[in-house]
């Protein structure tokens, strides 16, 4: 009998993902990628341009379907050090080194999947949506789509801001695995969201934006918004070196009533007002209360992990999350605590542990070791401190 015949709905823990590798169910994942409820997803040197853009999912071998069309150009040289430069607003496709598993036993069981692109991939407004074979949608699959596919992977990278260099092996997506429909592993009321939101006065688990100000190298800042595009260095996945903040972005207050104008064509870094601290039997999915709200456009790396924030090194119980904000054709007026996004509570399948992760996870999931654990107003972990 396969182990998760007995193990209850809900979100797959560390353990659990490693029994799958351990049984061969999942094939190239490595167990130290692993955070507490989701494993990161690593690109292959195999990279293409899709040269009319996008291209929705649309079930079983994705690849040759584009082949034969003609939308894909496989990428054969590379640059800068062995890695591909992707130039801003162009679509790109890699394979991915992990494989879901083909066997009848794996296809069959209930088992289904929700990705989203990890935290430093959209805090550089790169678009990073995951692509499984056999699927018709974006960012997951079903245990038809694990029928009907091959078990490939694939991810789509669509630079916006930034032109950025990836190498093979870098991670800019992370996979939660559920046994059983996530929906029906969602944890409903007001009690879970005074629990998971410290200070209990907000049980719509509703997050909202936080337009006051605090002080970033001395200046006034709710926000971070995006350089025009000059003469600057795309920014290297793999570096180890981070980047002068200032000649990416720059620091914006709020006016006097506590309102941002968001520009349009603009990127903002923006965190909530809430403050989020998570136990190790829940996990937890951020998303836009609606992907475009008016003239903006919201985003945010949706996983937060079990023990995210319970304790910080300030002493503080709880830590905001991040929005990603792009303005579209016209000017906003953004308010102090108007609604952004909804929290979605899942149950883990079994409670995760509290052994701390072998390596760090590369790009900031939030982990014992997340750069991101005692946020407040913060950029990605590519850049270095403001001075």
């Amino acid at each position: 009998m396969p182990p998760w015949d007995r193990w209850i709905p809900g979100v797959l823990s560390r353990a659990q993902v490693t029994a799958l590798i351990d049984g061969k169910s999942l094939e190239n994942f490595d167990s130290k990628a692993c955070d507490h409820s989701s494993i990161d997803l690593h690109v292959t040197g195999e990279a293409y341009l899709l040269t009319q853009g996008s291209v929705k999912p649309s079930g079983s071998d994705y690849l040759r379907s584009l082949e034969d069309q003609g939308l894909v150009t496989k990428l054969e040289g590379r640059e800068k050090a062995g890695g591909y430069v992707l130039a801003p607003r162009t679509t790109y496709l890699f394979r991915l080194k992990e494989r879901l598993g083909t066997t009848n036993e794996f296809k069959s069981a209930d088992f289904y999947g929700q990705s989203t692109a990890k935290s430093s991939i959209g805090r550089l407004d790169v678009l990073a949506r995951l692509i499984v074979d056999g699927s018709q949608l974006y960012e997951g699959f079903t245990p038809n789509a694990l029928k009907e596919g091959n078990g490939c992977l694939f991810l789509e990278v669509t630079p916006i801001t930034f032109p950025i260099i990836v190498h093979e092996g870098d991670s800019l997506t992370q996979l939660r695995f559920f046994i059983g429909k996530p929906e029906d592993s969602e944890i409903h009321g007001e009690t879970i969201s005074k629990v998971l939101l410290p200070d209990g006065k907000y049980c719509d688990s509703m997050l909202s934006a936080n337009l006051k100000n605090v002080k970033i190298a001395g200046e006034d800042a709710v926000a971070f918004r995006s350089r025009e595009a000059g003469d600057r260095s795309p920014v290297d996945l793999a570096a180890s070196k981070a980047l002068p903040p200032s000649d990416y972005w720059e620091i914006v207050p709020s006016d006097k009533n506590h309102r941002l104008q968001i520009r349009a064509g603009s990127f903002y870094i923006i965190r909530s007002y809430e403050k989020i601290a998570v136990p190790k039997g829940v996990a937890v999915y951020c998303r836009a209360i609606d992907e475009s709200i008016g003239e903006i456009r919201i985003h945010y790396a949706g996983f937060v992990h079990p023990f995210f924030r319970l304790e910080r090194q300030d002493g503080q119980t709880g830590t905001p999350l991040i929005f990603e904000v792009r303005g579209h054709d016209l000017n906003v007026s953004l308010n102090h605590k108007e609604k952004m996004a909804k929290l979605t509570f899942y149950r883990m399948s079994e409670d995760a542990s509290e052994e701390k992760k072998v390596v760090a996870a590369a790009g900031g999931s939030a982990t014992s070791k997340s750069p991101y654990m005692d946020q407040t107003l913060q950029l990605s972990k590519h850049f270095g401190p403001w001075t």
